[in-house]
């Protein structure tokens, strides 16, 4: 199974152009990361007496995006120089 999804991945990324791939990527974490913001401000707003984890979900949940976002953005810049 790992094999198989490594192989899919690799000629995915070899069958498709890199400024293509990575502005696909980077927009899809864009609209991900902007939609747990406003999920996160829409909770917080509705519910007032909101417990400190709850916003502490959201924000677990937006740091891989925020990683993955950042390391595209390093990525086109490399690409770039």
């Amino acid at each position: 199974m790992v094999s198989s999804l490594t192989k899919d991945t690799y000629s995915f990324l070899a069958s498709h152009h890199f400024a293509v791939t990575s502005g696909w990527i980077g927009g899809l974490i864009v609209g991900l990361l902007l939609l747990l913001l406003v999920e996160k401000e829409v909770t917080r707003a509705v519910v007032r007496s909101l417990p400190p984890t709850t916003g502490r979900v959201f924000d677990i949940a937006a740091m891989p995006l925020l990683l993955t976002f950042a390391v595209v953005v390093i990525e086109r810049f490399r690409a770039l120089g």
